[in-house]
Formats: structure tokens, C-alpha cells, sequence
């Protein structure tokens, strides 16, 4: 909320469609800014409509820049602060910089810093992890969280420019590089928003879009923590991530270039898979599930909204 995750950051959120595609050794250098997901600035800001008019006012007016080389449109993200306002976790101010800390492994960084969250520590590096004040294990109700992440992207003109209206869009195809190197063809009947083939790829890598996680269990929020904690399990015992690439660091430095067409499941999963280690993955799961959905009956087909009930 892409990530992504929002979310996109942009997922950015991130609405800027690639206009150049490098060959994945080259990646690391390349300008492209692709949309990203999740996500997705954060469902943090609820239903403030004077929060997200100043966050869409701030959005127009703020670059950051994070590092020298952080190029994807993900960094033109406005900072959390400016639009949240003064925020502490654990004693500590949110959205400092904490560059010497970006490329070490991110339980270690938390076990260094014990009662601070993820987000808050990390956010002026990553502006769309914004810590919205309370933390996953507070969250009583991730569907109107989830909700309220789908109305945003919705309505924010980059993220979903001239909105058709909900499943009034062209169909589209999504594509990434499955595990084997082949390529994974998802189909969506209506992208009505330019972030959606972002979130959707992304999701479907992780496998929590609709009817491939257990939405109902979104109402009830200890189950949907206990959910979450096994599906971040398995993601990393599917990939056995390495210490290396559970970092802040890494996960930025894949920004610019897993949401293309060439990014890799893996590289998604990891994404995601961040933000299990961060304390946010049971939020990251309810946006991807409440987005969009496998269409019952297939493993292709995408639907959005009233397709998938």
C-alpha cells in the first residue's frame, strides 16, 4: 500500500504508470515509476475529511527525498507529519531519520528500540508506512480500516484519475514473473483506477486477495491477527528471506521496479512480508482482501466490489 501498502506508493500510493522498463540487473538505477500499492497511503486518517484534504493539498506541493537516489514517484509522498501531525510510539518521535538503521534486519531494529512501532520508526524513510497513532494489536474493526483505504484511493485524483465509477473501467491484464521465472497473467474485468494492477499483482503474490484469505474473518479482529500471523509465517517459510533482505533498505531499494511487469513474486512477497515484520501485516492483508478478489471459480480473474460478495 504497495508496498501498499498501501500502496502504492505511487503504492505510492502510487499512480504514475512506467514509461521505460531496464532489464532487472539494471533495475536498481532505473527512473521508471510505476504505480505501487498498499499501498496505499494508510487507512490511518479514517474518515477526517479535513486530514485528507490536507494530505491531498500537501500531496500537490512536497517532494521528499529520502536518499540521493530514491527517484520512484513513491518519494514524492508528503511526510506523515505534515499531514497527521506531532506523533510518538515508545517515547520516540515519529518520522525522524534513521538512515544508519535502513539496511539492518528489522527485528533487530525493533529489539533495539522495544515499544516503538514499526511504522512510526521508519516513516520519513518509506512516507507511505504513515503511523497512524495506534498499532496493529489496538486495531478492533481492520474492515472499516480497509474500507476507508479503498474510498482514498478512490477519490485521490493521482491514484485514480478520472474514476469511471466502480467496475466501469476497461479490462486490462496484470502481469508478474511467478517463482519458476514464468510469467503469471491475472485478468481484470474493470481496472477502473491506475493503482489497481499494482495492488492486484502485489496481493496476488502474497495470495490475500479475496477468496484466497478467508474475508469473513475481517470482522472478528483477534482471528484476523491470528490469520495474519500464520500467512506471514508461510511467506517466509515458502522463501526463507535472508537477513540482508528484511530491511527498510531492501525495501525501498525494490520499489522502483517490482510493481512493473518483470517484478518478481518473491520480491512482492517480500514487500508484504515487511510489513508483517513492521507490526502491520494483518492491515496490509484486510486492504488486499477487501479490494479486490479472485473471481469465485477461477485463478485468474480479478473482480472488485459487488463481484466479489
Amino acid at each position: 500500500m504497495i508496498g501498499h501498502g498501501m500502496l502504492f506508493v505511487v503504492m505510492l500510493v502510487g499512480g504514475v504508470v512506467a514509461t521505460e522498463l531496464e532489464p532487472e540487473d539494471s533495475c536498481r538505477d532505473a527512473t521508471v515509476s510505476p504505480p505501487v500499492s498498499l499501498l496505499q497511503t494508510r487507512a490511518s486518517l479514517g474518515h477526517d475529511s479535513w486530514k485528507l484534504k490536507r494530505f491531498s493539498l500537501v500531496v500537490a506541493r512536497t517532494v521528499v527525498q529520502q536518499r540521493p537516489n530514491d527517484t520512484d514517484g513513491a518519494f514524492g509522498l508528503p511526510k506523515p507529519s505534515e499531514y497527521l501531525g506531532y506523533r510518538e510510539s515508545g517515547g520516540m518521535e515519529c518520522g525522524l531519520n534513521h538512515t544508519a538503521d535502513l539496511y539492518k534486519p528489522i527485528p533487530q531494529v525493533l529489539a533495539e528500540h522495544p515499544g516503538v512501532d514499526g511504522y512510526c520508526y521508519f516513516e520519513f524513510h518509506a512516507p507511505w508506512m504513515a503511523y497512524s497513532g495506534f498499532s496493529q494489536r489496538d486495531n478492533t474493526d481492520f474492515l472499516s480500516g480497509a474500507e476507508s483505504a479503498r474510498v482514498y484511493m478512490r477519490s485521490n485524483e493521482i491514484m485514480c484519475p478520472n474514476d469511471p465509477g466502480m467496475n466501469k473501467g476497461p479490462a486490462r491484464e496484470i502481469k508478474y514473473l511467478g517463482d519458476n521465472g514464468s510469467t503469471i497473467t491475472l485478468f481484470d474485468r474493470h481496472m477502473d483506477c491506475v493503482h489497481i494492477g499494482a495492488d492486484v499483482k502485489y496481493c496476488h503474490a502474497l495470495g490475500w486477495l479475496g477468496n484466497q484469505v478467508d474475508t469473513a474473518l475481517m470482522t472478528d479482529p483477534d482471528a484476523w491477527r491470528s490469520l495474519n500471523e500464520r500467512e506471514c509465517e508461510r511467506l517466509n517459510e515458502t522463501y526463507k528471506f535472508t537477513e540482508k533482505e528484511i530491511t527498510v533498505g531492501k525495501h525501498i531499494d525494490d520499489q522502483e521496479w517490482i510493481f512493473a511487469d518483470y517484478g518478481r513474486a518473491r520480491n512482492l512477497a517480500l514487500h508484504g512480508y515487511h510489513k508483517c515484520l513492521l507490526g502491520h501485516g494483518a492491515e496490509e492483508m484486510a486492504y488486499c482482501a477487501h479490494l479486490s478478489c479472485l473471481l469465485p471459480g477461477t485463478s485468474d480473474q480479478i473482480g472488485h466490489g459487488v463481484a466479489c460478495e
